[in-house]
């Protein structure tokens, strides 16, 4: 009968142990982890020729049972601004988080990171989103400086022009710019090597007897926008 008794405590005793442990959890709140849920955390851009900024965007879900506030955005680089609606989201809502990446001069690929911070029920809570770009270069120039020595003999020396392949375009003159609007030092000679994609730009000085600098661009009947400006070539004797 001893026996019996002490079963039953040991019985009750872990019921109400069990009991107590299914109250605790009852009462953690959902918020507890992550409260934002992202449609996606990285975005991939392949920007155009001549495009000023890229705009990714972040959609994101309060999947919490509380309020989550949104205390601060911020990137790895000052050309990219992140930006939301608001800070303050209430369950169940969506939001749109958008970064702006301003292209300036910059070519090639480009990562940046964003850092989300929030404060949730649980705690602050930080989240990484990722921006690659792909910002094509129109053209690759090879020896984009050419330089004679005083004295040198005047021969030619050569510029190689490549153009990108998803944006060809027909090289047909050069424009020098010239001090005091000046007659050229340089004879300037467009060879082209395969139509509208790889051409040699051939420079031969006029006089090498004193110095003279000058800056050419490329002009193209296929490039209205003059992106070209922005490929300067250097043809100097000093």
């Amino acid at each position: 009968m001893h026996n019996l008794n002490l079963l039953m405590k040991k019985r009750s005793i872990l019921h109400a142990t069990i009991a107590a442990i299914a109250m605790l959890f009852i009462q953690i709140p959902v918020i507890a982890g992550n409260a934002l849920s992202w449609e996606k955390t990285i975005v991939e851009v392949d920007a155009e020729i001549g495009q000023g900024e890229v705009n990714a965007y972040y959609p994101f879900t309060n999947t919490s049972d509380s309020s989550i506030t949104i205390t601060k955005s911020t990137a790895s680089c000052g050309c990219t601004v992140p930006s939301l609606e608001k800070d303050t989201y209430a369950p169940g809502e969506t939001g749109k988080l958008i970064a702006t990446f301003d292209i300036g001069s910059r070519v090639g690929p480009q990562r940046k990171e964003i850092t989300v911070e929030v404060q949730e029920a649980g705690g602050p809570q930080s989240y990484k989103l990722t921006l690659n770009v792909d910002i094509p270069q129109l053209i690759q120039l090879k020896r984009r400086a050419l330089l004679w020595k005083i004295g040198e003999d005047a021969t030619s020396k050569e510029c190689e022009i490549e153009i990108h392949s998803k944006h060809p375009m027909k090289i047909a003159d050069v424009f020098s710019k010239v001090a005091d609007n000046a007659e050229s030092n340089f004879i300037f000679e467009i060879v082209e090597e395969k139509p509208n994609h790889q051409y040699l730009l051939r420079i031969t000085p006029k006089d090498t007897s004193k110095k003279t600098r000058e800056t050419c661009y490329l002009t193209s009947p296929d490039d209205p926008d003059k992106h070209l400006r922005a490929f300067p070539i250097y043809a100097w004797v000093r």
